[in-house]
């Protein structure tokens, strides 16, 4: 059953905040590593994957919020998939003809992996077919940023350990560490930022209790 539409504002930015940052779908869900593991050791490689998850995520989002609830379940995951696989065609025509064909040479592979990510059965094929419209294209745009974010942040650290270079520039940075651009450290850099945002998630929590007591003391 969708939600009634007059809490729709106020719920679509508990709907950012939860997706993009509180139950990031990398770092409290553990949905989408497989992308940033293989391939994010540039930042150049983050920034497409990136953008292709939300090319995919938000048409899906809101094509299952419409029809989602109409449609057998049977039906849900290869449809959303097919469009998903066109899309991802589109993208991977205009990265080899008008961006870079190397780029397109790296990513091949991986661009149309990205229809079957977990990040897009999860969200399109979860969240997105029991809310309206407009919470599943917030809950697919904080997701799709959410996902971002940890991706290019991990591609980018690895770039400049391993090799030296931020979006292919040189650093001018002498020492580097090969080993960075391996799976491992992708791993202990996700551990990290993980352990980070839970931090921060209970420093939040706690500045909101002070500030719950401070007004019930002042009542």
């Amino acid at each position: 059953m969708k939600q009634p539409i007059s809490k729709t504002m106020r719920e679509a930015r508990g709907v950012f905040l939860d997706s993009f940052l509180l139950k990031n779908i990398v770092l409290v869900q553990a949905v989408g590593i497989c992308p940033i593991i293989a391939i994010g050791t540039h930042l150049q490689y983050g920034v497409v994957l990136a953008v292709c998850t939300a090319l995919v995520l938000l048409p899906a989002s809101l094509f299952m919020s419409l029809c989602g609830d109409k449609l057998p379940p049977w039906l849900r995951a290869p449809l959303y998939t097919v469009g998903a696989g066109a899309i991802l065609l589109g993208a991977a025509v205009f990265i080899d003809r008008v961006i870079s064909h190397e780029l397109y040479a790296v990513l091949y592979l991986f661009i149309p992996l990205m229809a079957v990510n977990t990040l897009v059965s999860y969200r399109a094929g979860g969240f997105s077919v029991s809310h309206e419209p407009v919470l599943a294209l917030t809950d697919a745009l904080a997701s799709s940023l959410g996902f971002g974010l940890v991706l290019c942040v991990v591609s980018a650290l690895r770039e400049m350990a391993s090799y030296g270079t931020l979006w292919n520039i040189p650093l001018g940075t002498e020492l580097t560490l090969p080993e960075a651009a391996l799976p491992y450290a992708a791993f202990i850099m996700l551990g990290f930022m993980a352990a980070f945002l839970q931090w921060l998630k209970s420093l939040l929590s706690r500045r909101a209790e002070k500030r719950r007591g401070r007004r019930g003391a002042q009542r």
